[in-house]
């Protein structure tokens, strides 16, 4: 059983609001005057402090990759901060076995002045290797960054791709036993982006590295961490198997979306002509639910009222990922249904079969337009949402909980001994 190298327990940080931008004289005056004549200060005994973490619990084995999401302000970066000994924490005791190599923010341990080839001495130092061991993987590092032509030069010159390549070259090439990333990737180009991801997946596969990876990149944390931390507000809301945790994420955030804005599903545009009335999922017995099981049917059924007659409308339900990312069009006009009219009152139906998305949160965009698409009536925008969970039915084609990807199609994998 592999061993624990990375343990928080009851760990807290709290920062004090005197610290932050110019409130701190203003915060202090009254204190200073209050001494001045002998004043009991009522401010104090107030709490002037947030936390960015508070009594976090939770450990990661060797050769683990744990992902950590969140809105902004959660205290992902606060974590890795924390990992790296950068800053302390207020409470609790944090335990970590190895070497460490962070890559949060871009040119940690490097300095502007220097070129890329003494940084890259300089950062490798900072991480005990020896010049001799250094000396052996520049060339690994400089090929891996792409930087032959700019290696001599002063690294206050690069751009943020090249900052991002050089660190993250170096911080792989060392080497470590926790490596600590945090959204520097981001910045690279497509290519380089695969190639740091193809790197990261055959550390993994030694299972001697451990990964912390913080992104809002989902797709990429499904990819790469089988275990995720969901923290919102300083807090775990949520560890456990990466499908459990994002879909759960999912759904805690666009739920605090449709709160904080009660008009995000009144998102709409159109001519007004034909006007969608009403959204709602049921399963194929009727039965409504925003719940479903991978392989199960989709009921999708708008009511609308037409004010005039409209020729040859185009009904379309598309089905996207919580960020937008479309999946799934399906269209009177594509699937064979063309209507030759509408007016007043009517309903239509769009029945998915054996739905293949896999667990996670999804939306629903409606639309009512003209056969050629050149004019949109209305067009809903994330009019409903569902959540769609493993089937955990025996009698059902019983999908493991690793599953990767968004869906699932049937595929034969055909197996002969030569």
């Amino acid at each position: 059983m592999s061993k624990t190298v990375v343990r928080f327990e009851n760990v807290s940080k709290k920062y004090a609001l005197d610290h932050i931008g110019f409130r701190g004289m203003r915060n202090y005056l009254p204190k200073i005057l209050c001494r001045i004549i002998g004043a009991p200060n009522q401010l104090s005994n107030q709490d002037d402090g947030f936390y960015a973490l508070k009594n976090i619990n939770f450990e990661v084995k060797q050769g683990e990759a744990l992902g950590i999401v969140g809105p902004n302000g959660a205290g992902k970066s606060t974590i890795l901060k924390l990992l790296a000994h950068t800053i302390e924490p207020a409470s609790g005791k944090i335990i970590t076995e190895g070497k460490i190599s962070a890559l949060i923010e871009l040119g940690t341990g490097f300095h502007p002045e220097l070129t890329g080839r003494e940084n890259i001495y300089l950062y490798g130092s900072i991480m005990g290797l020896k010049r001799k061991e250094i000396y052996k993987k520049f060339d690994s590092i400089v090929a891996f960054a792409e930087l032959e032509k700019f290696i001599d030069t002063p690294i206050k010159h690069y751009s943020s791709g090249m900052y991002a390549r050089l660190g993250f070259a170096v911080a792989i090439h060392v080497e470590p036993d926790i490596l600590l990333i945090d959204e520097v990737l981001a910045v690279g180009d497509m290519n380089f982006r695969k190639k740091c991801y193809e790197r990261l997946h055959e550390i993994l596969s030694r299972e001697r590295t451990t990964i912390i990876f913080v992104s809002h990149d989902i797709y990429r944390v499904q990819a790469l961490c089988k275990k995720t931390l969901f923290l919102d507000k300083g807090c775990i809301r949520k560890i456990g198997p990466t499908p459990e945790v994002i879909s759960y994420y999912y759904n805690e955030m666009n739920k605090a979306m449709i709160l904080k804005e009660p008009k995000l599903q009144e998102k709409r545009w159109g001519t007004g002509e034909v006007r969608i009335t009403d959204v709602h999922l049921s399963d194929s017995a009727g039965k409504s639910t925003d719940t479903f099981e991978t392989g199960s049917n989709v009921v999708i059924t708008m009511n609308y009222y037409a004010a005039k007659k409209i020729n040859n409308p185009d009904f379309r339900f598309i089905i996207q990922t919580s960020d937008g990312i479309v999946i799934i069009c399906a269209s009177s006009s594509n699937t064979g249904s063309v209507v030759d009219f509408i007016e007043g009152k009517g309903v239509t139906k769009c029945l998915f079969e054996s739905i293949p998305l896999l667990q996670n949160a999804y939306m629903i965009t409606v639309c009512i337009s003209s056969l050629d698409g050149q004019i949109d009536y209305d067009t809903w925008i994330n009019a409903v949402q569902f959540i769609v969970t493993l089937s955990h039915n025996k009698q059902k084609d019983y999908l493991p909980a690793n599953d990767a990807g968004l869906i699932r199609y049937p595929a034969k994998i055909i197996y002969s001994c030569m």
